[in-house]
């Protein structure tokens, strides 16, 4: 069996961890630190993930992305939800903009 060119070797239990606590503190601000918790998220994420044996990075942040999910979530309700999928977008392109490998 050929060994494919991604690798990941993150951990049930720290991934739990993280999961707990950034879903709690997005709960208590009533979604305003989701952007923070999803950069934790990734930040877990890339750090476990390996392409070629060359590990990833997230650089991005919960104060870089902010502004973006703000306006993502007004034009989605405003819109009835219509902005939805252009909002998804807007989301990954943040997300994989801010992905890179490891010095």
């Amino acid at each position: 069996m050929t060994v494919g060119k991604f690798e990941f070797k993150g951990e049930g239990l720290s991934f739990l961890w993280l999961l707990v606590w950034t879903t709690v503190v997005t709960a208590i601000t009533w979604g305003l630190f989701f952007p923070w918790a999803f950069s934790a998220q990734m930040r877990w994420t890339a750090s476990n993930t390996f392409v070629e044996g060359r590990k990833l990075v997230f650089k991005g942040t919960g104060l870089g992305f902010f502004g973006t999910y703000l306006l993502i979530i007004v034009l989605t309700v405003i819109t009835l939800g219509i902005y939805a999928p252009w909002g998804c977008c807007k989301f990954m392109k943040w997300t994989t903009e801010n992905m890179d490998f490891a010095q």
